[in-house]
């Protein structure tokens, strides 16, 4: 780990000791200042085995509404911008017997220097680990992916359970997101892209670091994409983190893309030997023009997470997904269809079954 500090901050000084090379006076840099966002509304209706429900939520396990401002310096030789983004989501992560959460709270918010020897971000934001989530080909990240669900709030019922209320187990506790490193303050550099790879190493808060590469090229109309990630998580519970993912989308708009990460947990404190939790993600999905608003998607999903609230539980989820973009109108409307199944080996649990119809306006 030491090591790998000291590589980070090595590269940081050499970046911004080349930043600052070349100088520019105030007529030659150009600033700009913006604002940009969005807002995301479902509604989830479904059957979680005991009763019926219908949810309206900002789905923020997926891209929940946010604002964002930008601003920059550039110049021939520098570019020194910063971000601040912040979450204004209403009724987040609601359930089937409860409301959710109405969220203000900072996304990002940190500053970067870029020239032709990359970029350095300092800041809170999406560092090395998180900044890569998984590969998508599939046009419907929007509807469904990796990181979430629009039914991540709600809860499942215990079959042996005569109450009405649920167990208390969520959806998105039970398949735990992306296993990503999470958003955190901290530094990372920012590798110049070279032929479609991209790379960039991190270090945060509580002494984790993290590198990720990603790799995408087109191949006269076949594109592919490939990432991988790795995190020393300076965790209790867990010693690192490690994913990888691999897409590709054919000419004609059929993609397929699968994504594997895995936790691992930290040996001294695993006296149960509980089995290191994994997950599994993948679609196949298909990009048609069937008319003149925009691109639509539409996509198949199952996802399976093994050992992750206790050792020996086990969800599945299989998902139908749709997207259609309305491009003149900075919109999608998108839906799925989903059944999410999660059992225990101390318990068995109802099936959750449930529909959803969403939609994100971008400003």
């Amino acid at each position: 780990m030491t090591k790998f500090r000291m590589m980070l901050l090595g590269t940081a000084a050499v970046g911004l000791t080349a930043a600052t090379i070349s100088s520019a006076s105030a007529g030659e840099v150009e600033k700009s200042f913006s604002t940009s966002g969005h807002v995301n509304r479902a509604i989830v209706m479904g059957d979680d085995g005991r009763d019926n429900f219908i949810l309206h939520t900002d789905p923020s396990g997926i891209s929940q509404s946010r604002a964002r401002f930008k601003a920059s310096a550039k110049s021939e030789s520098l570019t020194i911008g910063s971000t601040i983004e912040l979450a204004l989501s209403s009724n987040a992560g609601g359930s089937q017997h409860a409301a959710g959460d109405d969220s203000f709270a900072i996304r990002h918010s940190f500053l970067y220097l870029k020239n032709s020897a990359g970029t350095i971000r300092m800041g809170d934001t999406a560092h090395a680990g998180e900044g890569y989530l998984g590969t998508d080909m599939s046009k419907t990240g929007l509807a469904e992916g990796i990181w979430g669900t629009t039914i991540d709030g709600i809860l499942f019922n215990n079959t042996t359970t005569a109450t009405v209320s649920a167990a208390g187990t969520s959806v998105g506790t039970a398949h735990g997101s992306d296993f990503s490193s999470g958003r955190a303050s901290g530094i990372s550099y920012d590798m110049p892209a070279v032929g479609g790879f991209k790379a960039t190493v991190s270090h945060v808060m509580a002494g984790s670091g993290s590198v990720e590469g990603t790799y995408n090229a087109d191949f006269d109309g076949v594109k592919v994409s490939v990432g991988a990630m790795y995190t020393t998580m300076n965790a209790d519970a867990t010693d690192d983190r490690t994913g990888v993912g691999a897409g590709i989308r054919l000419a004609n708009g059929l993609s397929f893309s699968t994504n594997y990460k895995k936790s691992d947990l930290n040996g001294d404190l695993n006296t149960t030997n509980r089995p290191d939790p994994e997950v599994t993600y993948s679609k196949v999905g298909y990009e048609l023009a069937l008319n003149d608003l925009g691109t639509t998607g539409v996509g198949i999903a199952y996802r399976n997470v093994d050992d992750l609230v206790t050792s020996g539980d086990e969800f599945t989820q299989l998902s139908f997904l749709f997207e259609q973009s309305l491009s003149d109108y900075g919109s999608t409307i998108y839906g799925n269809v989903t059944n999410a199944r999660y059992d225990t080996s101390a318990a068995n649990f109802n099936d959750i079954t449930a529909a959803s119809i969403g939609v994100r306006i971008v400003f």
